[in-house]
């Protein structure tokens, strides 16, 4: 029975010429409801549709490719059942995502978009406690591949910067590094925090009220990982009371934000929504990547790159 990889990431025509040229051994499927469950080995991109397809007791598939970082909305435990290997898009996402880390913080500190605020009103105004980048310490929590590309910006900046990672391993542009269970006793080092962790168990509500009164009077703060890392009320009470300065936020505990949220008005808070992490073109990068972990897989080796561990959910 011919073997086929199912695409349902977006991919450019010559891609997909180049996927069947390689690929010679698969039959290419475009849709699934073309798909047959016994045959789908490989599967580019997600859909949550996909889901009877696996579950199917017919099923053969081996290996999904995902777009994105975040896996956390996946059926990983479905994946786990069935032995499927998962592999993510851990990595495309750092200059993009470092670009609006570093807008964000800009947006507030140099007043920018009080600036533009004011520019609607045809507003003259010099306003004041403007705050400069250079000889501050950025804190980064969760640094992956993300991580060391903001910290090489930051540096850029002439800033010091520390690393908060798991496992304790050397990070590079890192001025200092420490691991995660060390977090809250460090987290007042950094002038700015920017959290990038993955969702789970140990990052969910990270942030609550007791890790908000351990940073600096006055710190900076950006979540551009998950929304459920923090605790909204427990940061809108930490801007109130000035122990938090300024929130930069690209990811919410709910989305879309609610239209009652005081964050909306809030005016230490500049959010994006949840745009941190798009890039121009995603089958640019995912395509390179899938064929790297395609050579691997033919060849009945571990893939190479962004293997997720699905027992940890990243």
């Amino acid at each position: 029975m011919t073997k086929s990889i199912l695409v349902v990431q977006e991919l450019y025509p010559e891609q997909i010429d180049e996927l069947k040229e390689k690929a010679s051994d698969y039959k290419i499927v475009e849709s699934i409801e073309e798909a047959d469950a016994s045959t789908v080995e490989i599967i580019i991109g997600w859909s949550d549709d996909l889901i009877p397809l696996i579950e199917d007791e017919a099923s053969n598939v081996k290996w999904v490719q995902f777009a994105y970082a975040g896996v956390n909305a996946l059926p990983l435990k479905l994946f786990t059942e069935k032995g499927i290997l998962l592999t993510n898009g851990s990595g495309i996402h750092a200059k993009p995502v470092t670009e609006t880390i570093i807008g964000l913080i800009l947006g507030m500190t140099r007043a920018i978009v009080r600036s533009a605020k004011n520019q609607e009103n045809k507003e003259w105004s010099h306003g004041s406690n403007l705050y400069e980048l250079a000889g501050k310490t950025m804190l980064i929590v969760g640094a992956g591949k993300i991580g060391v590309q903001l910290g090489k910006v930051a540096k850029a900046f002439n800033m010091h910067t520390i690393g908060i990672n798991r496992s304790g391993r050397e990070i590079e542009n890192m001025d200092d590094q420490y691991t995660q269970k060390e977090l809250a006793d460090v987290i007042h080092k950094g002038d700015i925090v920017v959290n990038i962790l993955p969702l789970t168990e140990e990052t969910t509500h990270l942030y609550d009220e007791d890790m908000f009164s351990k940073m600096k009077d006055g710190v900076i703060f950006i979540n551009v990982g998950r929304g459920e890392s923090v605790v909204t009320e427990d940061l809108l009470a930490a801007l109130d009371n000035g122990k938090v300065s300024r929130a930069g936020l690209d990811v919410f505990e709910q989305e879309p934000l609610p239209e009652d949220s005081p964050l909306w008005n809030h005016e230490q808070v500049l959010m994006t929504p949840h745009i941190a992490g798009q890039v121009e073109s995603y089958p640019k990068y995912i395509f390179p990547l899938f064929m790297k972990n395609f050579e691997a897989f033919e060849k009945g080796e571990e893939l190479p790159e962004n293997l997720v561990k699905l027992n940890d959910g990243y």
